[in-house]
């Protein structure tokens, strides 16, 4: 009973602070369509957890989101739900709010992300603490169709 007394306070003070850096999905090739890579953008967005709950950003609706996937994947759609693995809420604002910074944009390429979360937060997930992430990204604005003479 006193090794479980002893081990449990460890276990939550090893989740205190937690860094992580991904790219989301795998950048894909563009193909041979009309495009132009705009300058660099980036966005940060935060988010203060009380009893896991991020009662600032509850009711917000302006997420983006970065995959590879081509096609709608059922399994995937109903983890994204559950409060654990996937993405960021975090990384999906600031995605967001890296494209509002170029209204010209019409995508992100090879968005990377820098996650950092302080408090606890076992397994990286705050249950009392601050997750913040940090884009950084190139605009991509989409022409009307193919490159004339591409053939």
């Amino acid at each position: 009973m006193n090794k479980l007394l002893i081990a449990l306070p460890a276990l939550f003070l090893a989740g205190c602070n937690f860094k992580s850096h991904t790219v989301p999905g795998a950048a894909l090739p563009f193909a041979s369509v009309d495009y132009k890579v705009l300058g660099a953008t980036s966005a940060e967005a935060c988010g203060t957890y009380i009893f896991g709950i991020d009662f600032g950003h509850l009711f917000a609706d302006n997420q983006g989101g970065a995959s590879a996937a081509g096609g709608g994947d059922p399994l995937s759609a109903i983890l994204s739900l559950l409060p654990i693995g996937g993405d960021a809420p975090e990384t999906g604002r600031a995605l967001y709010d890296a494209l509002e910074k170029m209204p010209e944009a019409t995508n992100l390429y090879a968005p990377k992300v820098h996650l950092t979360t302080t408090g606890i937060a076992p397994m990286g997930t705050p249950i009392f603490g601050k997750r913040c992430a940090q884009v950084e990204a190139h605009g991509v604005k989409l022409g009307n169709g193919p490159v004339p003479n591409a053939m």
